[in-house]
């Protein structure tokens, strides 16, 4: 049950979280704006006072706040539990504790707790805000609604298709002069097909995904392709237009190496779709693994800090909390090191994300004994 002293160790952890949050955001908020300003004034429309810079700048970093929230919440997790046991040592507030036979690991439970409210804002901020807004997130300054992402050329190895094009526009889920090379009947030859416009269909249970192409050229009665291919290759609604069958969409031909954007199931999904190479498909099931091992990782760290900042014969506070820095660094380097090679194929991606929470769960064992009581 909680007790009163329970709460108040809660209420200043969450002050202190938020407090950094405000705080980390707001710096960069200032950096970011005064280094694309001119992006942001050419974004404007015709007519728009300073009113509306503001505004255009406001709703831009308003979706760059999900992200950040996202990259500084495990640090800004462990950070408020080391301020909430130092200012507790600084104001006196341990010794009647320990005094009245209170163990100091019982003082962790709430910020146990506070840890996983906080890992449950995380997970439902990476699961559900981010995916919903991938495309607002990853526009140019200035430009929230018509940004053009830069189109990196796949293979895909399931059609045995490479896919190409100029820019892509993530919210009309719309490629512009989009380049489809097709196999040819004769081996180690292909046929190229082109299109100004190319729009981007999800699949349904009654029909599959695929990219139907504007005013392609050549036509499809003048393709010149592989049986096989036919399968794929099909003739559009308007007699200028073909449709190409592939799993290959929008999201997977801008920063198609990062996972960070999309939800857990998309991105099962994509390690489950044959149309990525290996190399691919390592790096998303590294990212899979390392994104179901945060939220123990969040714990471990906060766990650790406890005996570094509350020391056993402590001579100065402001030591401990240098020591603990460095013991979170350490904990940061052995987890980079595991994924590095898991990225090198030293080890599988499931190792490579977990040894780091065993090892350092181990170490946070190990020195429990460390700790004041």
């Amino acid at each position: 049950m909680f007790t009163t002293f329970d709460r108040y160790l809660l209420k200043r952890y969450f002050h202190v979280f938020i407090i950094g949050f405000i705080a980390t955001y707001g710096l960069y908020v200032v950096f970011d704006g005064f280094t694309n300003i001119d992006e942001f004034q050419a974004g404007l429309k015709e007519g728009d006072s300073s009113g509306g810079l503001l505004w255009l700048m406001a709703e831009t970093y308003l979706y760059q706040s999900s992200v950040f929230f996202d990259m500084v919440s495990p640090i800004l997790t462990v950070l408020a539990a080391v301020v909430v046991f130092s200012l507790m040592v600084r104001h006196g507030e341990l010794n009647p504790v320990l005094s009245a036979g209170i163990p100091t690991y019982r003082l962790a439970i709430p910020l146990t707790i506070a840890t996983v409210i906080v890992n449950c804002f995380i997970i439902a901020n990476q699961e559900l805000v981010i995916p919903s807004i991938a495309d607002k997130v990853q526009a140019e300054r200035g430009k929230m609604d018509t940004s053009a992402q830069f189109v990196e050329p796949v293979y895909d190895f399931s059609t045995r298709i490479m896919i190409n094009g100029q820019e892509l526009y993530l919210t009309e889920q719309r490629m512009v002069n989009a380049e489809f090379v097709l196999s040819k009947p004769t081996v180690h030859d292909f046929v190229t097909v082109k299109a100004p416009n190319a729009h981007y269909i999800s699949g349904t249970d009654t029909r599959p995904g695929g990219w139907v192409l504007q005013d392609a050229l050549p036509k499809y009665e003048d393709l010149d392709i592989a049986a096989f291919a036919r399968k794929m290759i099909l003739p559009g609604k308007n007699p200028n237009d073909i449709f190409i069958v592939t799993d290959v969409g929008c999201d997977q031909l801008c920063n198609r190496n990062s996972s960070s954007l999309i939800s857990t199931p998309e991105l099962i999904a994509r390690i489950n779709n044959p149309s990525f190479s290996d190399l691919s498909i390592r790096k998303q099931k590294l990212d899979l693994h390392s994104r179901l091992t945060r939220p123990f990782m969040n714990l471990i760290a906060v766990l650790m800090a406890i005996p570094f900042v509350l020391r056993k014969e402590s001579r100065s506070q402001i030591l401990n909390i240098a020591i603990c820095s460095c013991v979170m660094g350490v904990i940061f380097a052995i987890s980079q090191c595991f994924l590095y090679m898991g990225s090198a194929n030293l080890l599988k991606p499931d190792q490579a994300a977990w040894f780091p929470v065993i090892a350092n769960g181990t170490l946070a064992a190990w020195f429990s004994n460390r700790v004041q009581t």
